[in-house]
């Protein structure tokens, strides 16, 4: 058999199972899959794994070796690759850095473009949202209510409101994403009660839409890139010099696109913003001291500031809250573990999402802190919800809300 005849009869193989070929910017993540040594320690250390079992999840590593096997053991990965969360934890253990978390990724777009009847049925709801409303929640019906709801949320935290601003030759975009868009409006509202604060020349977008995070979580690449380009054109059109957000999810998926897509304008999650831009003493002067003794708190590390963006980021939270008059941080022991809100996970097996946050749950439970702080609204959303269910008193607080409770108002 000639090299030409072995390609057709490949691809004809490839065709009638229905496997997309690989992408030229793929296949070096892809190729990763070659290295790994079998170790074991992306399975010791996956949450998943730990949470549910090995007979629930196989873990990263049946994943890797699964696609290097033929078309039929391809596809049964299915079964498995939508139970990953996503948190990178495999991935910072491996020695030979096999990419797991972006194989995932490729794994999920072939599927749902060729075989969308292996997708959880759990998804196509975020997946019909996304392409009717461009947003990952879909918009309150009625405007009044939706301003109600924030008014109601924002005087119980004790936030100030602030005023939307749309404006031209702005230097800072205010990306909130999704969850604080439409969900939780109290992180939207501190955001910009912090960029006022500090006189910063900012602007929201006039037409908000998804940054496609969860649309490539899901597999919908097609979708995931036409979000993407919408947002760099009104980045563009705006003219804008950084983008800032509140949400973890958002600042790793906004650095990725804008890398790739060439946007030119460097991303900061806001606690990165308020270190290195706004610069540590300046928050600390504007921090109101505590009249009512010492407030302990414990952190959570979001999968992805500290896995897919950087360390330094979580750092740089722990240098602010550290800011703050009358705080100490009691260590949890868990608070770089997935919270089991990543990857879409919640949507179609909430068992399992559970399962995962129920170690932050207990780790935190035996802390004497009072709050959890972190820099994420979806882990906040997930942490929340579980210490609830476990009747716990401990609070939850969006590291931006906690910040902005605390500035000096004049």
């Amino acid at each position: 058999m000639s090299e030409e005849e072995a390609y057709e009869f490949v691809k004809g193989t490839l065709e009638e199972e229905g496997i997309v070929p690989f992408h030229d910017d793929e296949l070096e993540t892809v190729k990763s899959i070659e290295n790994c040594i079998n170790c074991g320690l992306c399975i010791n250390h996956c949450p998943v794994v730990a949470s549910v079992g090995l007979d629930r999840f196989s873990g990263p590593r049946s994943i890797a070796v699964q696609l290097t096997r033929s078309p039929p053991e391809y596809w049964a990965t299915a079964d498995t690759i939508y139970l990953c969360t996503g948190c990178g934890t495999c991935r910072e253990v491996c020695p030979k850095n096999v990419d797991i978390p972006e194989i995932v990724n490729i794994v999920r777009a072939r599927i749902f473009k060729t075989r969308r009847d292996l997708v959880p049925k759990g998804l196509f709801g975020v997946h019909e949202t996304l392409t009717d409303y461009r947003t990952a929640f879909e918009p309150w019906d009625d405007v009044e209510e939706k301003e109600a709801s924030r008014d109601m949320r924002i005087e119980r935290l004790g936030l100030k409101f602030v005023p939307d601003r749309i404006k031209d030759e702005a230097d800072v975009l205010f990306y909130p994403g999704c969850q604080a868009e439409e969900r939780a409006q109290e992180v939207r509202e501190a955001g910009k009660m912090i960029l006022e604060h500090f006189g910063i020349n900012y602007t929201l977008l006039e037409e908000f839409n998804c940054c496609g995070l969860p649309a490539r979580l899901m597999g919908d690449d097609e979708t995931a890139r036409s979000l993407a380009a919408d947002l760099r054109r009104k980045v563009k059109a705006l003219g804008v010099s950084q983008v800032v957000t509140t949400c973890a999810g958002c600042t790793s998926s906004l650095n990725d696109i804008a890398r790739r897509d060439e946007w030119g304008v460097p991303v900061y999650h806001m606690v990165e913003y308020l270190v290195h831009e706004v610069g540590l003493d300046g928050v600390r002067s504007a921090l109101k001291a505590r009249s009512d003794g010492v407030l302990k708190v414990t952190v959570h590390d979001p999968c992805h500031l500290i896995r897919h963006t950087s360390r330094q980021t979580m750092q740089d939270a722990l240098a602010l809250l550290d800011a703050v008059p009358g705080v100490e941080i009691v260590p949890s022991g868990v608070s770089d573990s997935c919270c089991g809100g990543g990857g879409l996970v919640a949507y179609h097996a909430k068992d399992v999402a559970s399962a995962v946050t129920q170690e932050n749950v207990g780790g935190i439970t035996h802390t004497e802190a009072e709050r959890v702080v972190t820099p994420c609204p979806l882990c906040t959303a997930q942490i929340e919800a579980s210490l609830f269910r476990d009747g716990s008193s401990i609070e939850v607080d969006d590291l931006s809300v906690f910040i902005a409770q605390r500035l000096v108002m004049e």
